[in-house]
């Protein structure tokens, strides 16, 4: 087989896997979605971990992973995606193990408050408070890295202009997936890659937008003051309706001064990085998260 039929096979094989994750379940149920979208993921293979539990940091549930050789002196802090309305530690436990065992860091996920039980700016208050009570264990900042993808992505981004405002410390770096930053919608991408794109629409982040904020009234979060921001590593696919969030921000943060590494990803969807176990992409673009990772935490 040539390395070119591999790929597609590859390709087509992972988008199938995403685009059927909600496929049948009732949108207007979020007790099902959110079993749908836990379930998608929870038999990707993990690595073996030192430990691997439940634990309460300031009052926020999460979920706590060591990999074998790390301690607890440096963590990545990942926000997971899910439209501020779904996803959990458990369906992203795989995907953030994968990268925590490459970085040989311990690493979070915070279960923060959903929407629309829960709007804004409730799961920033959890993230915020999550990140205040690592520091209060005894992590220092530098060697904390805030991590996300999707709404994820979002919440770090949104966590480190509010430690901004009140005067903590910044973590060690941003690692972003596929960011949803833009939660008006208005990036160009939405149009252009409308076609390409197996699973994200436009109308369907709206309505998670709308869920979040309780209204058509977002916050202009790339309009935000991003000086003193940390540096910022940031990976999307090039088939995604949300890659003109990620060149948006990138171009925001490099303006502001902080040092931002961008990657778009060719033919690949958004997150593509959580089907690791039917994509070589997937894992090639892990190994580097983990390479970041470590070099920014003070590994």
């Amino acid at each position: 087989m040539s390395t070119v039929t591999a790929l597609v096979g590859e390709l087509a094989q992972a988008r199938e896997a995403v685009a059927g994750r909600l496929r049948g379940v009732d949108p207007t149920d979020f007790s099902a979605v959110r079993r749908a979208y836990d379930a998608f993921a929870e038999n990707d293979p993990m690595p073996e971990m030192s430990t691997h539990s439940d634990i309460d940091l300031g009052g926020v549930s999460c979920l706590g992973l060591l990999p074998k050789g790390a301690n607890g002196d440096h963590v990545i802090l990942w926000l997971h995606g899910g439209g501020f309305s779904m996803g959990s530690s458990r369906s992203h436990k795989g995907l953030a193990s994968q990268v925590a065992v490459r970085a040989r860091t311990a690493t979070i996920l915070p279960d923060y408050r959903l929407a629309p039980e829960h709007r804004h700016p409730a799961a920033l208050e959890d993230c915020v408070t999550t990140y205040r009570a690592v520091l209060a264990e005894g992590v220092a900042a530098k060697n904390i890295i805030l991590a996300g993808d999707s709404a994820g992505g979002s919440l770090a981004v949104a966590t480190a202009l509010k430690l901004k405002e009140l005067g903590i410390a910044q973590p060690a770096g941003l690692m972003l997936l596929s960011p949803w930053v833009d939660l008006a919608n208005r990036g160009w991408s939405h149009a252009a890659k409308a076609q390409r794109d197996p699973f994200l629409t436009t109308k369907g982040l709206s309505l998670r937008a709308n869920e979040y904020f309780g209204g058509p009234n977002v916050l202009p979060m790339l309009d935000a003051d991003m000086r003193g921001l940390p540096p910022a590593y940031i990976q999307t696919g090039e088939a995604e309706i949300l890659m003109s969030d990620s060149t948006a921000l990138a171009e925001r943060l490099g303006a502001a001064g902080c040092p931002v590494t961008l990657e778009i990803w060719p033919d690949m969807f958004h997150v593509f990085q959580a089907r690791y176990p039917m994509l070589s992409q997937a894992r090639e673009a892990i190994d580097r998260l983990g390479q970041w990772a470590a070099a920014h935490a003070g590994r």
